[in-house]
C-alpha cells in the first residue's frame, strides 16, 4: 500500500488559505522533500497529515495512510496511527524528549503502546533500535547528558520503533552543526532504503533536500510545484578592523561534576573580541559552544581563567556593577517561540528588561518599545498583538528588539538564524548588518551555517573538545585550513 497519499487537499483559516488543491504521494521507500519559504503552507500540511490541523481550520480533500482516509477514523484508531503507522521526527529534540525520563525508558514506551512486545523483550528491542541509529550507549543516560546529533538519534530511534511505513520528518537537521547535519541526513537515508518506510521530508535547507530526496516538491502560498525554489541572493558584510576590546576570555577551563569525578566542557580557552567586531563560535555538538556561551554571558563562572567585559570581571563583579555588566550584554536564541510568555502582548515581551531597572516610567517604556519594534522592521501596532499572531522570522525580529531595548554593547546569537527558511534568513542577516552599523553593536555569533559565518563574522573561533584549535580572519581559515578537523568540519557542510 502507499504510505502517504494526500488528494486535493484545502485548508482555509477564515479568509486565509494556507493550502489550495494540493496532491501529493510517498511511496514506499522514497524520500520527498517538502520545500518553501516561511507561510508557504508545509507546517498546515504536515499537521493535516496527521489529522492534527486546530478546530478552526476549515479542510477538504483527502488524506490517506495506508489506503485509510484518516478523518474518517475513530480517535482511537487515529492515536494507535500517530506514533504507530506515522513516526515523527521534530526540529529540536531538546523539546520532544522529556528530561525526567531515561532514553530507554522514552523509547520503551512506543514499544509498550505501539508493539506487540513482551514486557521482557521491550529491553533488548531498546538496545538494538539504539545500536541501529549508530548510538553506543546506555539506555540508562538521560537526554540532557546526549548532544544535540545524539539526542536527534533518539528521536529517530523512537520514531521507527513501532516499524512505521511512513516518516514525517519536520526539519530534523536545522538546529544540528553540519557534521551531526550530514550523519542525520545519511542515517534518514539509510532508514529508508533499508526499512522500506516513505519519508516525507519538512525543510528549508534546498542542500539537504537536493542531496537526499527522489523529489522535491515546493509549496509557494499553498500551492504546490514540482520546481524548488532559488536561494536568494546572499548579503555581506564589509570587513571590520578590530578596535577596543570589549570581550576577554583569559585561558578559561570549566568542568562539571559526574557520578565518577569531573568532565571538562572547556579547558584553557582564550578568546578576544573588540568593539564593533563579529566574532563567530564554530564547532561540532558537545565542543563547548553552549558553555562558552554561559560564561560570556554572565550566566556560569569558570573554574579558572578571567572572564572581562569592558575591563571588568564578571566572576568578581558583585551589586550595582554586576547589574550594570548584566544590561551591557544581551542574547538572542535560536527559536523565539520558546523564550516568550504565548499570554503576554509583544509590548510586554519586549519591554520585560526594563522592569529589571525599576525607575522606568510607563509612558518611557511604551516609547522604547515602539522605537526598538521600529529599528527591527515593525510597526507600532505590533506591541497590542500576541506572540501567535507573528510568523518566525517575524518572531525572531521581535527577540531582537527584546536585546536591544537595554542599548547594549554586545549581543550574543545562538544559532538565532537555523532555524528560519532562506528568504527570512536574509531577512534578518540584512536587518542585523544594518544595526550593528547605525548603532556599533559587537557580536558573538554560534553558528553552524559556515555560508553564514562567512558572510557575517570578521574572526572565527573553532572548537573542538572543550578546545581552542583555531582562531583568526574566516577567509585565512576558511579558504587555507591548516588543521585537519578543520578542513574536514569545513568539508562536511559543503
Amino acid at each position: 500500500m502507499i504510505p502517504l497519499q494526500i488528494e486535493h487537499l484545502s485548508v482555509r483559516y477564515g479568509e486565509t488559505v494556507a493550502l489550495d488543491d494540493v496532491c501529493l504521494s510517498v511511496e514506499a521507500g522514497e524520500i520527498v522533500a517538502l520545500v518553501g519559504p516561511s507561510g508557504s503552507g508545509k507546517s498546515t500540511l504536515a499537521a493535516a497529515a496527521m489529522d492534527l490541523l486546530p478546530v478552526e481550520a476549515i479542510e477538504q480533500g483527502v488524506v490517506r495512510i495506508e489506503g485509510a482516509d484518516i478523518r474518517a477514523l475513530p480517535e482511537k484508531q487515529l492515536e494507535a496511527l500517530r506514533g504507530g503507522r506515522v513516526g515523527i521526527v521534530f526540529q529540536e529534540p531538546a523539546t520532544a524528549l522529556n528530561p525526567a525520563l531515561t532514553i530507554g525508558r522514552q523509547i520503551g514506551e512506543v514499544l509498550e503502546l505501539h508493539t506487540g512486545l513482551a514486557r521482557a523483550d521491550i529491553a533488548p528491542e531498546v538496545d538494538r533500535l539504539l545500536a541501529e541509529v549508530g548510538l553506543d550507549l546506555s539506555a540508562r543516560r538521560y537526554p540532557h547528558t546526549l548532544s544535540g546529533g545524539q539526542r536527534q538519534r533518539v528521536a529517530l530511534a523512537m520514531a521507527i520503533a513501532a516499524r512505521p511505513p511512513l516518516l514525517l520528518a519536520d526539519e530534523p537537521t536545522a538546529s544540528l552543526d553540519p557534521v551531526a547535519q550530514a550523519e542525520i541526513a545519511a542515517l534518514l537515508q539509510a532508514l529508508v532504503r533499508g526499512r522500506g518506510m516513505g519519508l516525507l521530508l519538512v525543510t528549508h535547507d534546498f542542500a539537504l533536500a537536493r542531496r537526499i530526496a527522489d523529489r522535491v516538491v515546493a509549496l509557494d502560498r499553498g500551492r504546490l510545484s514540482e520546481q524548488a525554489p532559488i536561494e536568494p541572493a546572499a548579503t555581506r558584510r564589509e570587513p571590520h578592523g578590530g578596535g577596543e576590546t570589549l570581550l576577554l576570555m583569559d585561558r578559561v577551563t570549566r568542568t562539571y561534576p559526574m557520578k565518577r569525578g569531573r568532565t571538562a566542557a572547556l579547558t584553557d580557552v582564550s578568546l578576544t573580541l573588540a568593539r564593533g567586531e563579529t566574532l563567530a563560535v564554530i564547532g561540532a555538538s558537545g565542543s563547548g559552544k553552549s558553555t562558552l556561551a554561559r560564561l560570556a554571558l554572565g550566566l556560569d563562572r569558570p573554574d579558572a581563567g578571567r572572564i572581562l567585559l569592558g575591563g571588568q570581571d564578571w566572576v568578581t563583579a558583585r551589586g550595582a556593577d554586576l547589574r550594570a555588566m548584566r544590561r551591557r550584554v544581551q542574547a538572542v536564541f535560536q527559536d523565539p517561540a520558546a523564550s516568550f510568555d504565548p499570554r503576554q502582548t509583544i509590548a510586554r515581551i519586549v519591554a520585560e528588561p526594563l522592569y529589571l531597572l525599576g525607575n522606568i516610567s510607563a509612558a518611557e517604556r511604551i516609547a522604547r518599545v515602539v522605537e526598538v519594534l521600529g529599528q527591527v522592521g515593525l510597526a507600532p501596532d505590533a506591541a497590542d498583538r500576541l506572540p501567535q499572531a507573528f510568523s518566525g522570522g517575524q518572531r525572531q525580529r521581535i527577540a531582537i528588539a527584546r536585546a536591544l531595548i537595554l542599548k547594549p554593547e554586545l549581543i550574543l546569537f545562538d544559532e538565532a538564524l537555523s532555524a528560519l527558511d532562506p528568504t527570512l534568513r536574509e531577512e534578518i542577516v540584512a536587518l542585523l548588518l544594518r544595526l550593528q552599523a547605525e548603532l556599533g553593536l559587537t557580536y558573538f555569533f554560534i553558528a553552524h551555517d559556515m555560508d553564514l559565518v562567512r558572510r557575517m563574522a570578521d574572526r572565527v573561533l573553532v572548537l573542538r573538545e572543550g578546545r581552542a584549535i583555531a582562531c583568526g580572519p574566516v577567509a585565512e581559515l576558511f579558504d587555507r585550513p591548516s588543521d585537519p578537523y578543520l578542513a574536514a568540519f569545513l568539508a562536511s557542510a559543503e
